[in-house]
């Protein structure tokens, strides 16, 4: 078997499209709903999936995706005001810094604590060198486009990384969906 054909690969491609048919589905849905907001603000999760809050019709609306290779659906949940609360992160590099790949670099950042309705905790993060984001409008928003992206592409493959120069804008963007 080629390196193109493993066992492995041909798995993460059944995940990607099985993914990608998820998502058409709901924004299909959504669609039908006629939920449109103007700007949405995601942040991709270390289980593959995202997070993505918005503001529409006057009420927070929190969208949580499926982890990748999971069997959950996307959720959208509405809030009158979203219970939150925020966290900073600080994690010290060691060694070199992670430098010519010795010790671990640090990381800065935030994360929102939103607190669901049934009372689970979300962990929203915008951390350097952890985990990348998106802040999106209505035309150009990925998650709302009703037909197949190319090539069952991951939603998050159009995430920015977060580096030490774009976490603190990261941060002040996701204050102004959360505080409204």
């Amino acid at each position: 078997m080629g390196i193109f054909n493993s066992t492995e690969d041909m798995e993460r491609k059944a995940n990607l499209k099985k993914l990608e048919d998820k998502r058409v589905a709901f924004a299909q849905r959504l669609a039908r709903e006629g939920f449109a907001p103007e700007r949405m603000l995601f942040s991709q999760t270390q289980q593959g999936g995202f997070i993505a809050v918005c503001r529409e019709g006057g009420q927070f609306c929190l969208i949580v995706s499926p982890s990748f290779g999971g069997d959950e659906e996307f959720a959208l949940e509405r809030y009158d005001a979203p219970s939150f609360t925020k966290a900073l992160v600080h994690v010290r590099p060691e060694g070199m810094g992670g430098i010519f790949g010795f010790g671990k670099k640090g990381q800065e950042g935030a994360e929102f604590v939103i607190t669901r309705a049934d009372g689970s905790e979300l962990r929203m993060a915008f951390v350097a060198g952890l985990n990348g984001w998106l802040e999106t409008t209505l035309s150009k928003n990925p998650l709302l486009k009703t037909q197949r992206r190319r090539g069952d592409a991951n939603l998050v493959w159009d995430f920015k990384p977060l580096d030490l120069s774009t976490v603190a804008h990261a941060i002040a963007v996701a204050e102004a969906y959360f505080e409204g």
